[in-house]
């Protein structure tokens, strides 16, 4: 599977479609503009229907260097071309999930991209398609880490997708603490009151808090069966996310899935049409799994937290 990856990776480059912008680049001089998500053209039929719309939002923070950058990236491809994946997938009633993915840092002080506005995976060859699209976008480096930013694109795309679920995930990965954009719990409640589960796969090594997997459990996740899955650097990034990936298309959570078997038994095949209707959370109304983070969890960079001018919710379109 490494060598597939490798040549995948080495094909992309070769032919060009490479586009990382490195670190040369540096911060944003100026407030980014929110970007304006691709339009879904509507299908004859009605939304396809799938076992899981997942968005993936992953940060490209400053603190993310470039070899950084390229293990994450790396480590996403050899997730969704392991045969651990590819069979969760194909174990699902569908067979098939629709997937996206964002970059972010902050809305105002850095860079958000979309460089996948959704896509089927059904089985490998569609899985190397989906790892194709995203290592050729493009990809900057920006000044903060807004998660809230990234909840509220991700919560955008879920509600323009051209698919339809009976779950539906937000997989929230990075290396820092929410320090632009609006208060994250705040942003966090409106997600789950639209029944969206968040997940979160911290990286943590020296240069990052240490109990940064306990600060997403209190301030970031949330929904059914909502988990961490901690990954110790970037370099055991391609592990953990494999293994959440594994665990999301299954419908199942680490205490379910022994890190020996983590397959299990698919319990999530069950179609949108099918599926019991789940019970709306009322907004600010979540009752978190976690205790709270003791610190706190908002840290701004230059001041308080509040409406848009800096540190605010998008503009409307």
């Amino acid at each position: 599977m490494r060598r597939n990856v490798k040549a995948l990776l080495s094909a992309i480059a070769a032919s060009a479609l490479l586009a990382f912008v490195g670190p040369e680049v540096g911060f944003a001089a100026a407030p980014a503009a929110a970007p304006i998500l691709p339009p879904t053209l509507p299908s004859a039929t009605g939304p396809q229907e799938v076992d899981v719309e997942l968005v993936l939002a992953i940060d490209t923070s400053g603190s993310i260097d470039y070899q950084e950058a390229e293990l994450q990236r790396k480590g996403i491809a050899e997730a969704f071309l392991s045969k651990e994946v590819i069979q969760a997938i194909q174990s699902g009633s569908l067979g098939r999930i629709g997937v996206s993915a964002i970059y972010f840092s902050s809305r105002a002080y850095g860079w958000m991209g979309v460089p996948v506005n959704w896509m089927i995976v059904r089985d490998q060859k569609s899985a190397e398609d989906f790892i194709r699209t995203l290592i050729s976008a493009e990809r900057h480096s920006g000044r903060g880490t807004s998660i809230s930013d990234a909840l509220e694109l991700s919560q955008r795309m879920l509600e323009r997708g051209p698919y339809r679920s009976a779950k539906q995930v937000i997989d929230v990965s990075g290396d820092g603490v929410n320090n632009a954009g609006r208060r994250v719990m705040d942003v966090r409640d409106e997600v789950l009151a639209k029944n969206i589960t968040i997940n979160a796969l911290p990286i943590m090594d020296d240069s990052t808090p240490q109990d940064l997997d306990k600060y997403f459990q209190g301030c970031v996740i949330g929904g059914p069966g909502a988990f961490v899955m901690p990954a110790k650097g970037f370099a055991d990034f391609s592990r953990a996310l494999r293994r959440k990936l594994v665990l999301e298309i299954s419908g199942l959570t680490p205490g379910q899935s022994p890190s020996g078997n983590p397959l299990l038994k698919n319990v999530a095949a069950t179609t949108a049409q099918n599926a019991p209707a789940r019970p709306a959370v009322p907004r600010g109304g979540y009752t978190p799994k976690y205790p709270p983070y003791p610190g706190g969890c908002d840290f701004p960079m230059f001041g308080g937290f509040g409406g848009y001018g800096g540190f605010g919710n998008f503009p409307e379109r």
